[in-house]
């Protein structure tokens, strides 16, 4: 019989070692593959636990999931007409500021928000490559023209707003020596729906949606539904067969507000 020299025991519990390492690093790989994979198949819907970095928006009386991962976007933002500052937080959260008027006196509101994204979490692009910023509020009053922002990442830029990127967000306070008379809303839609014609009800008194606009109208068009009211906040109902929608909005004296129904 032929005995292995004690010189070579330890190079054979050498190489014995390193195959059942090398075994544990592959097997180690494939469960991070499959834990990778099963994090890509996610269906995202609201209701259920998400990600890191998603939550859900209530915009226009819908839910949608968004993300907040978005780095061009976190700072302050000031709108070029003076009217409010915007302030995105890495969190999901921000605070806007409107800044006092005539009429209007300066506040601050809370929101969270993120860029809507599909079910498996790629964000929604306009056809000039911009993306949606949807905005709820959660303390205070949002403007519900700012509900819906698009934003392009690569030149950092809001599109139907001038908004510039500063440092911080001004305090505000005063104003509102008009905070008595009356303003205007119109609620439309920009295609058919195929649910008829559409019903809003605000404060007890209705209006109803029956055409479809190619671009923002303006308050009184004939189609919309319109509603003339005194300064102060408002929630409304919105209905045709199938569809409803609920959400708030602000009175502001001599202000036409415009809000946009969607599937």
């Amino acid at each position: 019989m032929v005995r292995l020299s004690s010189s070579k025991k330890p190079k054979t519990l050498q190489i014995f070692i390193f195959i059942v390492l090398a075994v544990l690093f592959v097997f180690s790989a494939c469960e991070k593959d499959d834990t990778s994979n099963s994090e890509e198949d996610q269906t995202l819907t609201c209701g259920s636990s998400l990600p890191s970095r998603y939550q859900c928006i209530s915009a226009a009386g819908k839910s949608t999931i968004t993300s907040y991962n978005i780095p061009e976007l976190i700072g302050c933002w000031d709108n070029d007409g003076n009217d409010f500052c915007i302030e995105y937080k890495s969190d999901g959260t921000g605070i806007i500021t409107s800044k006092p008027s005539t009429f209007v006196t300066a506040s601050t509101a809370t929101f969270k928000w993120g860029a809507m994204v599909d079910s498996k979490g790629k964000l929604l692009l306009s056809n000039v490559g911009t993306i949606y910023i949807a905005h709820q509020a959660t303390q205070g009053s949002f403007d519900p023209q700012l509900a819906l922002l698009s934003f392009k990442q690569s030149t950092k830029q809001f599109y139907g707003y001038n908004m510039s990127a500063i440092a911080k967000c001004a305090t505000v306070s005063g104003g509102g020596t008009g905070t008595t008379g009356t303003g205007n809303i119109i609620f439309w839609i920009n295609s058919d729906l195929g649910c008829g014609n559409i019903t809003v009800s605000v404060s007890g008194k209705s209006a109803t949606i029956n055409k479809s606009f190619s671009a923002s109208p303006a308050c009184g068009a004939d189609g919309g539904a319109n509603f003339t009211l005194p300064v102060g906040n408002y929630s409304y109902t919105a209905e045709c067969s199938g569809k409803k929608w609920t959400s708030t909005f602000s009175i502001t004296q001599g202000v036409c507000f415009k809000m946009q129904l969607s599937k």
